[in-house]
Parts: C-alpha cells; sequence; structure tokens
C-alpha cells in the first residue's frame, strides 16, 4: 500500500501553503504497532497534528491527534518551565502573533515503527513584527528544530522538542 504523506519541502504560513517537491510513504503493513495504532495512521496524525501546531492553531485544532495528558519537554531556555504539549502548543500559538509573519518549511519526515514514534526536521522562519519581549526589532530568525513525537495507541503521548533557541534569539535580537 503507498500512502501520499506530506512533502519533502513545504512551506506553511497562515496565509498560504506551497507544496514543492511531493513525497510518498511506502507503507510495507498497515498492521498495528507495539503501543497500538499503525505507521500509516501514526504518521497521518503527525503530520496533521505538525501541521496545525506550526501554524499557530493551539491546543484546540492539536489536541485531536495527542493524548489530554501528553508531556513536552525541550532543552531551550524559552521552553524550560512547559512540561505538557497542551502548553507548548499554546505558546506556539502565542508566538504566531509576535512572528506574525512565521513560516516552516520540513526538511525530513520520518516514521520509526519499531520505537512508535515520528520525527520532522523543520526550518521556522519568522520577522518579529509586533509584541513580544520587547518592541518589534524588525528583525528575521532562519531557524531549525526537530520534533520528535511518541504514540500510545494511535495519539501523541510525548513529544520532544531539538532546537537551539539561542541562535534564533539572537538573530531577532532578543538576546
Amino acid at each position: 500500500m503507498v500512502l501520499g504523506i506530506g512533502v519533502v519541502s513545504m512551506t506553511v504560513s497562515p496565509e498560504r501553503v506551497t507544496q514543492e517537491r511531493p513525497i510518498s510513504a511506502t507503507v510495507i503493513a498497515a498492521e498495528p504497532m507495539e503501543g497500538g495504532g499503525s505507521m500509516a495512521s501514526i504518521t497521518e496524525s503527525a503530520a496533521a497534528f505538525f501541521a496545525a501546531c506550526e501554524t499557530g492553531k493551539g491546543w484546540e485544532a492539536c489536541s485531536a491527534y495527542c493524548t489530554p495528558d501528553a508531556t513536552f519537554v525541550a532543552q531551550a531556555e524559552p521552553l524550560a518551565e512547559i512540561k505538557t504539549l497542551r502548553d507548548y502548543t499554546n505558546w506556539m500559538q502565542g508566538i504566531m502573533t509576535v512572528l506574525t509573519d512565521g513560516s516552516y518549511e520540513i526538511k525530513s519526515f520520518a516514521t520509526d515503527a519499531e520505537r512508535n514514534n515520528v520525527c520532522a526536521y523543520g526550518v521556522f522562519t519568522g520577522t518579529h513584527l509586533a509584541g513580544g519581549p520587547c518592541p518589534p526589532t524588525g528583525k528575521t530568525t532562519r531557524t531549525d528544530y526537530v520534533y520528535v513525537m511518541q504514540f500510545a495507541g494511535g495519539r501523541i503521548v510525548h513529544m520532544t522538542k531539538i532546537w537551539h533557541s539561542g541562535l534564533a534569539l539572537k538573530e531577532l535580537g532578543w538576546a
């Protein structure tokens, strides 16, 4: 069974979505995996969650793909106090009100059926145009990050964000 999922390079902002190079994932078997769900369903759920989160839709839109108590961790100072996926998705919703032209480009998207997780590598671009920790700087960041979304029962139970926030904050003129 061939399942068309996502794109290799995709730029998304609240105003526009452009696909540059479509990809497809070959699914050998859509049988249930350890912990529940199938490779096809967790890949689809991860893609939908990623798009909702990265466009600032908040927990209201993201919760459909997560358990209510899904946890979150990141070794990045701006996110150090955030411990739930609910709080992280709402943080992303807030950051889109500060970096109002925010968009992302997916560089890689992969499902690890053996470990029941999905990894997404993206590049976020945004300019400080409103609000925030200081008056708008007009400066732009282009920052790499990775999400590792752990699944159980077909829903995200934990997400780790790998991100060097210090460089992004410097680019924006916040550090």
